[in-house]
Parts: C-alpha cells; structure tokens; sequence
C-alpha cells in the first residue's frame, strides 16, 4: 500500500483507528508519534482524542486516532466509536471493555498476545477481518523497550506509516534508539495474522453496554456517582496482572509512607493505625510502596513478587 493512501475509509471519509491499553503503556506517546507523522510528513487530516484523567498503572485508558484526505470536512470530535484499526495493549481486557462494539466489518485487530489469532477471534467475538497476534510482551521484555514500541511497529505498518516512524522513533528517543528499532523490526516479522469472513458471531452495534460502571469500564468524562459506582467489593487484580506486593509485617514499623505514594490507598489495609497488610482485590500492583518502603536490621515490609496473570 502506498504511504500517500489509507487502509480504509468510512462515509465521511476517516480511516479510524482505536488504541486499547493501560496506564503506564506508553499508548498516548505512539499514538503522537503516529499522528505528528501521519498529519506532518505523509500530509493527511485528521483528529486525535486522548483518555485523560487517572495515568497510574493499571488503569484502562484508549487513544482514537483519525486520518482522512485533505479538504476532507470534519465532523466528528471525541473518541471514535467505530474503528477500523484496533490495537489493543492486553488480551485479557476484550472481553471487559467489550471491544467488538462498533468495529467496522473487515476490520483490522492488532492484539499483543501469545495465542493465535483464531483464539482472538473467538475472544473477542469478531465479526470479520483480520487479526495480527504479536507478543509484544515479551519483545520488549527480551529487548529492554517498552511495550508500545512493537505496537507501534504493526500500527504503523498497517498505515504504511512504518519506513518514516522508525526514522522518527530513532529521534525522539535517542538514548534508546537501538532497543526501539530493534523492537520494532522483530514485531515486524514475528507476527500471526488469519483473515476471518462473517458467519460466526454478527456485527456488535456501536457503543458500549457497560452495565455497572467499574474500573474496568468507566466512562470518558463526566460525573460519576462514587458511593454506587466505586470498587468496593469488587476484584481488581486484572489491571495490576495479578502482580501485589509481599507484605512482611515482622519487618514492618507502620512508618506510613507507603501510603503517601499508593496511587489507590485502599489497597494498604490499616487497623489501630498500623499497617496490616494489601487488599489483593484493590491493589493495582504499582509497587510504588515497595521502592519507598525503608529498610530496617528486619528487612523491607514490603517486598516485589513476581507472580501474573498470563493471556
């Protein structure tokens, strides 16, 4: 495909693409990156909208990101409901965010996981297109780059924006520009994709049946009544990939800046003023506490562990 064109292109004109990630991805600065090349260098239009708000890790958060053909009038602001691009960050967050809604027929889904693509299609319930499994985990593990870099890579690609982004990602980040382009080649040419005709599951309609508002679907902007709609009761381990600190109360001193730097407070459990302990279902697994807490002749209260969910 030629850089000059675009994959697809809906009534009004916009090839559409939908970002799906968590904060702390790195989502928000590819999706820049792609725009500032898209709009700059290649000379489309277009429109970008970000999830603003709560950045600390672990919470859902999405980029919509449309070009278009100069001259091509803009009638549409805000998130795009529709895409025909869909790159999504982390498996296991399909099926809560309810992604298949308003994905365009044929369309085109890059998802960062181990499995293949026929068990993506199945997941998420998609209605036709292509689907391009990469993991992208563990590139960027293997690597030392982050994990928007091979995503990119394939967004990129998908655009016929990858030639002038990799020149571009060498620039923006210097001090790593090795890992990044090496990242963004393997994504390249380690990727699985199958293309699937409609039959199995029908075409979910625009929007979002969200049910009752959680941490795993809250809406863009707007005012949220946090005594009916909090997470109280409920399990959040799914964000932090299952990740919590150890807690280790023989060394623990109930010195309280751990709580100074919890991105959610109530994943510390405190009882009589002194700390006793993390709340596996609201802990979100920052471990901002581990690299605050002191330590004493007894050790670190709060300890790194290792264990996570996988696809």
């Amino acid at each position: 495909m030629s850089a000059n064109e675009l994959p697809f292109q809906d009534k009004l004109g916009f090839c559409n693409v939908l970002i799906s990630a968590l904060g702390g991805d790195g989502a928000n600065m590819a999706a820049k990156l792609l725009f500032k090349v898209g709009c700059d260098q290649l000379g489309f239009d277009g429109g970008y909208d970000a999830k603003y708000g709560s950045e600390k890790k672990g919470t859902p958060t999405d980029v919509s990101v449309r070009f278009c053909k100069p001259g091509t009038p803009i009638r549409q602001v805000g998130p795009t409901a529709t895409p025909h691009i869909l790159a999504v960050f982390h498996a296991d967050m399909m099926g809560p965010l309810e992604l298949n809604r308003g994905l365009q027929p044929g369309a085109t889904c890059i998802v960062n996981s181990s499995q293949s693509p026929e068990w993506v299609h199945t997941t998420l319930r998609m209605h036709s297109g292509r689907v391009i499994c990469v993991d992208a985990s563990r590139i960027a593990a293997e690597i030392g780059s982050r994990l928007n870099m091979p995503m990119l890579a394939l967004l990129a690609h998908e655009l016929g924006f990858d030639a002038l982004i990799k020149e571009y990602v060498a620039k923006q980040w210097p001090r790593v520009a090795k890992q990044n382009i090496v990242a963004f080649e393997k994504a390249l040419h380690s990727g699985q994709s199958s293309r699937f005709e409609p039959g199995l599951f029908p075409l979910a309609e625009e929007g979002i049946s969200r049910g009752r508002i959680g941490w795993k679907n809250m809406l863009n902007g707007g005012t949220v009544d946090a005594l009916t709609h909090n997470t109280g009761g409920r399990d959040n381990r799914l964000a932090g990939r299952g990740k919590i600190p150890e807690f280790h109360p023989e060394s623990c001193t109930s010195c309280g800046i751990c709580l100074t730097v919890c991105s959610d407070p109530g994943g510390l459990r405190w009882q009589g003023g002194k700390m006793a302990g993390i709340d596996e279902a609201f802990c979100k697994g920052c471990m901002r506490c581990v690299e605050v807490c002191p330590e004493n002749k007894k050790g670190k209260a709060l300890t790194f562990t290792d264990a996570g969910l996988g696809d």
